[in-house]
């Protein structure tokens, strides 16, 4: 094997798979990633046998080949580069040499037969999405995923579509976050009914893959793999299994209190208040009188905190209990500048929701005051 590649094209390639490599797994190789060649470029290959990502990078290939090599030691070499053409390649017994500019290093391999190869999965698209609108979906629900890993249901994010409409749904339990899409024109007309729970581990890899806006991702699904293609990249994730739970029974349908306020404003003061909330429940307690919200923690370890935040709205005097990193969590997806919290009273959830998108909301639990 060897082939020479920009040391751009190269460090972006070991880079991407780096959070897919096993580093003190039972199976060395698999904190190795497998470099092939075609024509026209390279491959690389990572996989945790959960999940597993393939990237082609154009290169100029001298010699057909494929080995597997130390993923973080290679991308510590290739990161601390000159920004020179990278020239690779394969010796006897698995090694390589690697040059660049005036540096030189051998690195020891192993055999690429030995590197687990990626499950099948189909290249027939069943959704596809521009990488803008994915990028917004998963970033405004990715949030509220369960890291419980004894309720596999709540460890991705539910995606439905029907008709022309993609929803995608996060869940924890304590809290919820629902965004809904038109799907593109081109998408298949009259399409049946499809509803999907979409790994974490997959989704933060697939975020990286979207660099570019005018990119077009492709769903599919085989047997019990989902796969993430766009262009020669791909992404191949094990189907989380269960029931995801009917979200839509939890979605508020009356609020007696609409409280809106600035987003940027509400999230320093939430910020300040919270420093003195119990380190545990991070509860903040919310007065809504007429004319001021006021937010107050009290920690009988570090002392207490309140700030009033002048608001407008109709309705009677309330108090709820609030999870304070929950709602920095949902503020720091929303775009846009104003925020609404939807109240009933304080055993009922907080419904956030902004004016100029009704089709994303995030819902958060109360807690016992």
């Amino acid at each position: 094997m060897e082939f020479r590649i920009s040391r751009e094209n190269f460090l972006t390639g070991v880079q991407k798979v780096q959070g897919i490599v096993e580093t003190k797994g039972a199976m060395p190789i698999l904190s190795h990633l497998l470099v092939s060649t075609d024509n026209e470029g390279i491959y690389i290959q990572a996989t945790d046998l959960e999940i597993g990502i393939k990237g082609f990078y154009p290169a100029n290939v001298i010699t057909q080949g494929a080995l597997a090599l130390n993923a973080r030691k290679l991308f510590d070499i290739v990161r601390e580069l000159p920004e020179q053409e990278i020239h690779v390649s394969g010796e006897e017994n698995n090694w390589i040499t690697l040059r660049c500019g005036n540096s030189k290093f051998r690195l020891p391999g192993l055999p690429a037969e030995d590197f687990p190869a990626l499950p099948e999965y189909s290249e027939e698209g069943i959704m596809e999405f521009r990488a803008p609108l994915l990028r917004e979906m998963i970033r405004k629900t990715i949030f509220a995923i369960s890291p419980d890993e004894s309720r596999p249901a709540l460890n991705g994010l539910l995606l439905e579509r029907e008709e022309n409409q993609a929803t995608l749904v996060g869940t924890d339990g304590h809290r919820l976050a629902l965004i809904q899409r038109p799907l593109p024109a081109s998408g298949a007309p009259g399409a049946e009914k499809l509803s999907l729970i979409l790994p974490k581990k997959a989704l933060a890899e697939l975020l990286k893959m979207m660099e570019n806006d005018e990119a077009v991702f492709s769903f599919s699904v085989k047997n019990n793999h989902l796969a993430f293609i766009q262009g020669k990249q791909v992404i191949v994730s094990r189907k989380i299994e269960g029931k995801f739970p009917n979200y839509r029974q939890v979605v508020p349908k009356d609020h007696d209190l609409k409280i809106q306020l600035a987003k940027d404003d509400f999230s320093h003061a939430l910020k300040r208040v919270s420093l003195l909330a119990d380190e545990k429940s991070k509860m903040v307690r919310f007065e809504a009188r007429q004319g001021a919200l006021t937010l107050i923690a009290d920690n009988s370890d570090y002392g207490a905190a309140r700030e009033e935040i002048p608001v407008s709205f109709k309705g009677d005097e309330m108090f709820i209990g609030l999870n304070a990193k929950y709602l920095l969590d949902v503020l720091a997806a929303v775009d846009q500048e104003k925020i609404t919290l939807n109240l009933k009273d304080q055993n009922h959830p907080c419904l956030i929701t902004v004016d100029d998108d009704k089709d994303y909301l995030s819902i958060v639990m109360p807690m016992r005051l």
